[in-house]
């Protein structure tokens, strides 16, 4: 669950300024709507079940998907991020 500093294929330093990644954070919350939406719909479809069954199913999703959501999150920022304001040559 450890980055790296540093790109081992292209020698490109991850993390501009401090708090770099804070925005990692609002890319996790939208995974985990695009997780946890779909196992709510499906409940609903299948079975109907109480409210406690939703937030058991959903929370359940999410606690086992948060490892990948915490890094691709990551990733994802970092290629929005690299999009939208690329390094220049100096920074590299």
């Amino acid at each position: 669950m450890r980055m790296y500093e540093d790109c081992s294929h292209c020698g490109i330093h991850f993390e501009r300024e401090d708090g770099y990644f804070m925005m990692a954070v609002f890319v996790g919350y939208v995974m985990s709507f695009l997780i946890a939406v779909p196992v709510v719909v499906a409940l609903y479809v299948t079975i109907r079940p109480s409210i406690w069954t939703y937030l058991i199913a959903a929370t359940v999703a999410l606690v086992l998907a948060s490892p990948l959501i915490f890094h691709y999150a990551r990733v994802i920022w970092l290629y929005i991020d690299q999009l939208l304001d690329p390094r220049r040559e100096d920074e590299l």
